[in-house]
């Protein structure tokens, strides 16, 4: 099973992408271990600087029982 990576949500237009990572519960036990992936593997957010300039979205933590998903989206405006 892949644990990490980036999927091109429009290959067509290559503007927008998802960089997503998988840890097992184990790895990532509470908050700030969360905030240190985030810190170690990700981009920080921005607004686009202009009209069509490019833009990172805060990382989405999904959590189950036995897994930490993170996922950040970034790309261009349209």
């Amino acid at each position: 099973m892949r644990r990490s990576g980036t999927r091109i949500l429009d290959p067509v237009l290559d503007q927008r992408q998802v960089e997503w990572r998988l840890l097992s519960a184990k790895e990532c036990p509470d908050a700030e271990a969360e905030a240190e992936i985030i810190r170690r593997f990700f981009r920080t957010p921005h607004e686009p600087w202009e009209p069509h300039g490019a833009y990172v979205e805060p990382v989405e933590v999904r959590r189950t029982r036995r897994w930490v998903l993170f996922r950040q989206v970034s790309g261009l405006r349209e």
